[in-house]
């Protein structure tokens, strides 16, 4: 028994490991340092290849060929599409001052709400400070509705739960959020579907009871406006993680272009018709070296995307409405 005890505690946290190393490579790892896992992989992977004779790249291989032609083209075009996305994000940031002044409108009432459910006279400008305050003022709420609960007769165990639910949801949220830390961190805090399940049962809540006293009534709704705030908060925090990383993509991806060009410029011109400008016994090494240069506008442009990817992926919707992936992927 504690053989299989030990077997299966193992077997957990190799899972718990894989799993932080995925959510690391996907979302939460700093994106250059994702960008150089990849590029070290391709670079070690190619010079074992090439040790062990299963790649041809000495004088008169196809490597002449692909450096001097098939590389060089393949970065000026990630190149382009990098600018391109640039062009896109510049885009998202310009507008009439009818639409701006919109935007503002939008911006200023969500912190509006906020503030009054919360009692205070401002809200932070932080983003981790203010998910922060939404996320105590639902705790506060909550247990606010709990005694509310509690002072009234006939209150069923589903309310008393309920409101138990909700705080407990409140203070996870305060529990994970770091004061001035990146925004895609805050992001990932709210990623999941909490968020949709407690909306619907609030939503039940004030639909299947109606004996609830008008101090519970009131705590409800102050209840379903900040879970409102949050669902709008995390489309909105979204809207600026994203905003932010194509911005950087584009910058580094210009600038390793730059670098990788140079690269393939380089090994085209140590290839020469029948030889090499290199010692033969470094070749594997300089190829491997070389190829990991020019893979790296590519290994950034992948490393973005993968977190691109995951938050489009957990925040496709908006309110209580969750597709099946995104429900699956969060449990």
């Amino acid at each position: 028994m504690s053989g299989t005890a030990s077997t299966a505690s193992s077997v957990r946290s190799i899972e718990g490991v894989g799993e932080r190393a995925l959510h690391w490579l996907l979302l939460g790892g700093n994106r250059i340092a994702v960008t150089g896992v990849l590029v070290g992989a391709v670079a070690v992977l190619f010079f074992a290849l090439t040790r062990l004779g299963l790649l041809a790249i000495g004088p008169g291989s196809a490597a002449a060929a692909a450096f001097a032609s098939g590389f060089i083209s393949g970065t000026v075009t990630l190149v382009t599409i990098a600018l391109s996305i640039n062009q896109l994000v510049l885009s998202r940031m310009f507008g009439s001052p009818r639409e701006l002044f919109d935007q503002m409108d939008g911006t200023r009432d969500l912190r509006q709400r906020v503030r009054e459910h919360a009692g205070a006279s401002s809200v932070p400008n932080d983003p981790a400070d203010f998910l922060g305050l939404i996320a105590e003022t639902l705790t506060e709420r909550a247990n606010r509705l709990s005694s509310a609960f509690e002072s009234s007769d006939g209150t069923s165990a589903e309310a008393e739960d309920y409101a138990e639910g909700i705080a407990t949801y409140g203070e996870s949220i305060s529990e994970k959020i770091e004061s001035q830390t990146a925004i895609v961190n805050v992001l990932a805090v709210i990623l999941g579907t909490e968020y949709a399940r407690n909306m619907t049962a609030t939503e039940h809540l004030q639909n299947e009871y109606d004996q609830f006293s008008p101090a519970a009534e009131s705590e409800l709704d102050a209840i379903d406006d900040l879970l409102e705030a949050i669902a709008v908060t995390r489309q909105f925090f979204k809207t600026l993680s994203l905003q932010q990383d194509f911005a950087r993509l584009s910058r580094v991806v210009a600038y390793s272009g730059l670098v990788a060009l140079a690269a393939s410029v380089a090994m085209a011109l140590i290839y020469q018709p029948a030889s090499v400008t290199v010692p033969e016994p470094s070749l594997p090494l300089v190829f491997s070296l070389g190829l990991g240069i020019i893979v790296t506008p590519l290994a950034v442009f992948i490393a973005y995307m993968f977190r691109a990817a995951t938050i489009a992926r957990h925040t496709v919707s908006v309110g209580p409405f969750v597709p099946p992936e995104e429900r699956t992927d969060s449990e």
